[in-house]
């Protein structure tokens, strides 16, 4: 049987870690607000701190949100 990444943090941590794709999504949110803000882009930084401050209770609008600027970057780029 090959070892899952289960396996792995039961011998490294002595059970499974408890990581929350929500939890994760709030720091990602907000470390993409201090990088637009360091950038001199408050309005983006603003964007990404409503959707860090929802992202717990509606982790689906907050993906939303953070694809809508990923793809707006995208098309920024593009054209």
């Amino acid at each position: 049987m090959i070892p899952t990444p289960k396996d792995a943090a039961k011998v490294l941590a002595g059970r499974p870690l408890d990581v929350r794709r929500d939890r994760l999504n709030v720091v990602s949110l907000l470390a993409q607000a201090a990088i637009a803000f360091r950038n001199g882009n408050p309005q983006k930084a603003f964007l990404y701190l409503g959707a860090a401050s929802v992202a717990p209770r509606y982790p689906g609008l907050s993906w939303a949100v953070q694809g809508a600027v990923a793809a707006n970057d995208v098309r920024k780029r593009l054209m």
